[in-house]
């Protein structure tokens, strides 16, 4: 009895602790997803010219400080704008200029100023295989990698609160129904903002052409290696270009399969804590700039909160309210050893976690999102010969191509559901009492019985022959 006991008792603690340490499992769904309950994915394109000579030679400018050459006020207070663009971090010193000192968001118009034409750098625009008009499809918007012109992604206005400065038109575009927990409604039409991916195969993808002029090529600014940055993200949060892209080189054409891959979330999880479960829901952490939590808009957030904290200022891609100032080149350097500094304790905080054995967390606290949308890539390349193709012979000129589109009609889905619920804990438990001890719902009843009704019915049952027993 007392082995049986044991064992029991060792069972149903070690089901308890899985109750209580992993109710949560990750699995594939049991019916395939059709591609046109999803969005086509927000494309972002970023040319790797952050300004052109005949505007503005950076070149010039950042070889006059290479030398040791001073510049006027303006010129650096304009050379730091494009440095910050450029990312450049080989150790250029400023000086803080009162011109530095009163710029609010100038860098963004500076950089709006002297940057290429997009619009002219754009043609033969091609979305499930119809003829689009470039500048209807497009909408410029501020990342890290600059002004950026992205496709289908959401408006500005259901990304950011209110409170939130933004520059000109920049990011607008039309009002939709559509979120990545509810995806789209059942009043949506085939066709609806944000397009929905109808099709499957090459002849059904966004397709464009990309035009670089060669005296407008700067091999200082950024790497040297020139063309576009294309990043591929879900609608619903803001684009990371510097962190994932694919390259369009010049002269070369590049294609993109993708496949969605989503997690959703079933409604029995959300009773559970978001350490147990791991991840937010979308509503479920408030941001101060977002409206809706995401991983990445938590992380650009925190990053902001951090570089303000530091700096006194903010790099110029970040969300900002207005009293807020955007820093210039003189706080480049203060803006890299913040990211570096942030990065490092995040890292060294999980690390101490982890030796504690206890959930890790970093700085940000930016878990995963419960409903997420990502896609996967698998891209190719090939030199393009245009010149031949279109009977052309401009040296003075390049020509690249890039086309993206869904991989297959139908993908699987993956699903956050419940493990070890308390239907399945109160299983187990009793079955091993049962197994081990013989014990039931019905051995309970008993066992109370015999300790209240059974007992009290034996004292007074006793009692009253007791009391008989002495009248005789």
């Amino acid at each position: 009895m007392v082995v049986s006991l044991y064992i029991c008792t060792k069972l149903v603690l070690s089901a308890y602790g899985k109750w209580q340490n992993t109710p949560v499992i990750v699995s594939f769904a049991t019916i395939d997803t059709p591609n046109w309950q999803v969005p086509f994915p927000a494309v972002t394109i970023c040319p790797e010219i952050k300004s052109i000579p005949s505007k503005f030679n950076y070149s010039y400018y950042l070889g006059k400080k290479i030398k040791g050459e001073s510049l006027t006020e303006l010129e650096e207070l304009k050379f730091g704008y494009v440095t910050l663009a450029c990312r450049q971090d080989n150790n250029i010193s400023f000086k803080s200029t009162l011109a530095d000192r009163a710029a609010k968001e100038d860098i963004h118009t500076f950089l709006d100023s002297v940057q290429p034409d997009f619009f002219k750098t754009i043609s033969k625009c091609k979305y499930m295989g119809y003829v689009e008009n470039c500048s209807e499809i497009f909408t410029p918007i501020i990342t890290d990698e600059g002004i950026c012109y992205s496709f289908n992604i959401l408006d500005r206005d259901q990304l950011f609160k209110d409170t939130v400065v933004h520059y000109k038109d920049f990011h607008k575009t039309k009002k939709s129904n559509w979120s990545i927990v509810h995806g789209y409604s059942l009043n949506d039409e085939a066709i609806t903002y944000p397009r929905r991916a109808l099709y499957a195969g090459a002849i059904f993808s966004l397709e464009g052409v990309l035009t670089v002029k060669d005296e407008d090529l700067d091999y200082s600014c950024g790497s040297s290696i020139q063309g576009f940055k294309i990043e591929i993200s879900d609608p619903g949060r803001i684009p990371r270009v510097r962190q994932q892209h694919f390259r369009v080189p010049l002269d070369q054409v590049v294609v993109a399969a993708i496949t969605p891959e989503i997690t959703t979330t079933a409604e029995a999880i959300r009773r559970y804590s978001p350490k147990k479960r791991n991840c937010y829901l979308p509503d479920e952490k408030k941001l101060r700039y977002f409206k809706n939590y995401t991983q990445m808009d938590c992380q650009i957030e925190c990053k902001t909160n951090y570089t303000l904290e530091k700096c006194q200022c903010i790099d110029f891609y970040m969300p900002r309210e207005p009293h807020v100032p955007v820093c210039t080149g003189s706080q480049i350097n203060c803006i890299f050893e913040s990211e570096r500094e942030l990065l490092l304790s995040g890292i060294k905080k999980k690390i101490e976690l982890l030796k504690e054995g206890k959930h890790q967390v970093d700085k940000c606290d930016c878990m995963p999102i419960c409903t997420s949308m990502y896609y996967r890539l698998e891209t190719s390349q090939s030199p393009w010969d245009w010149k031949a193709q279109l009977e052309m012979n401009d040296k003075k000129k390049h020509l690249s191509s890039f086309q993206i589109y869904f991989k297959g009609n139908q993908f699987v889905t993956m699903e956050r559901n419940e493990l070890f619920g308390i239907t399945d804990f109160l299983a187990n438990f009793g079955g091993l009492l049962g197994l081990f001890v013989g014990f039931s719902l019905l051995s309970l009843i008993e066992i109370i019985y015999f300790l209240t009704l059974r007992i009290y019915c034996n004292i007074t049952l006793f009692g009253k022959q007791n009391w008989s027993g002495y009248q005789n």
